[in-house]
């Protein structure tokens, strides 16, 4: 019975570092957007 039980509990755990190191890849991944204002160029003059 022991057996089973530490069988679920490492499934559990690679189950959740799993999903822990998809969680921090989407979080730390750069989004590299370019900006719609990148063209223009504004001088402002007092």
């Amino acid at each position: 019975m022991a057996f089973t039980r530490y069988k679920r509990k490492d499934r559990k755990n690679k189950t959740v570092s799993h999903q822990r190191n998809q969680i921090i890849k989407l979080n730390t991944k750069l989004n590299n957007v370019k900006s719609p204002n990148a063209g223009k160029i504004v001088v402002i003059e007092d």
